[in-house]
């Protein structure tokens, strides 16, 4: 099972929050009503089977969002690690992997 945690790197108000959620499709995956309360980082977890496809689809659809730059956490419960995206405009700029601390 992976728990995958999508947040913008920069805080985003509530219109730019909704647009990003229902850009990426989040809609499709969380199991509770998305409400922005204010200027906020954007942030949305999701459980599911398989996150590489979600990963993909969020890098693809970054470009619509050139300026902001999104970090996904992909907890893998099964293996016990984390691996950390850093996204901005269709490309995965960073990826780190858990342990004690991140590794490149």
């Amino acid at each position: 099972m992976k728990v995958l945690t999508i947040k913008s790197a920069e805080v985003l108000d509530e219109a730019k929050q909704t647009d990003v959620h229902h850009t990426f499709g989040m809609e499709h995956y969380t199991d509770y009503v998305f409400k922005p309360r204010g200027d906020r980082k954007y942030s949305a977890t999701i459980v599911l089977e398989e996150s590489s496809g979600v990963i993909s689809n969020i890098e693809s659809r970054s470009v619509s969002f050139p300026e902001h730059e999104f970090l996904i956490d992909d907890l893998d419960m099964e293996q016990n690690s984390i691996d950390r995206y850093r996204v901005k405009n269709g490309s995965i700029v960073e990826k780190l992997r858990s342990g004690w601390e991140w590794d490149k």
